[in-house]
């Protein structure tokens, strides 16, 4: 089966002599470079603004400046297991709590990491550096929150020999 090739009509006339030739390739030269060129300062004209328009937004960001050093506070808090824990040298210095809390069915679900986090921030204030969670539970429909997320740990201070 034979391809068949159709015909592409140009709005161009042919040339028919060798110097219509010679303008037919000038033409077709300087028609294609002044509409790359118009294409391309439609581009710069249009991208300028919006450029320029982005100047008059400001950065906004959810990390609270004067909260900005607790925020690594908590990566001081090391999380044990109880037999790595058992093979230190340590002094336990209490108990915490961390909750995670629906408030209401609108209100993102709670989380065992926030928990967890909340319970860190907790150690952290306790002034120890180490805990070892103990257990984390779930509570529905309390008084306060439509579905809650209760985790306990054991605060510790590492001594290092």
């Amino acid at each position: 089966m034979a391809c068949k090739r159709s015909a592409v009509r140009s709005r161009v006339a042919p040339p028919k002599s060798p110097r219509d030739f010679q303008e037919f390739q000038n033409f077709s030269f300087k028609s294609i470079f002044s509409l790359f060129m118009l294409k391309n300062k439609l581009a710069y004209l249009c991208f300028c603004p919006v450029l320029s328009g982005c100047s008059m937004f400001a950065f906004e960001s959810n990390v609270d400046p004067d909260n900005f050093i607790s925020y690594f506070e908590l990566s001081k808090v090391k999380i044990y297991s109880n037999k790595e824990l058992s093979e230190l040298n340590y002094e336990d210095v209490g108990t915490v709590e961390g909750i995670s809390c629906q408030f209401t069915e609108e209100d993102p679900e709670p989380t065992e990491k926030d928990a967890k986090a909340e319970a860190r921030r907790e150690a952290v204030k306790k002034g120890g550096n180490g805990m070892v969670y103990s257990t984390c539970i779930t509570l529905e429909d309390t008084p306060v929150c439509t579905r809650s997320i209760s985790c306990y740990a054991r605060v510790v201070i590492v001594k290092e020999d």
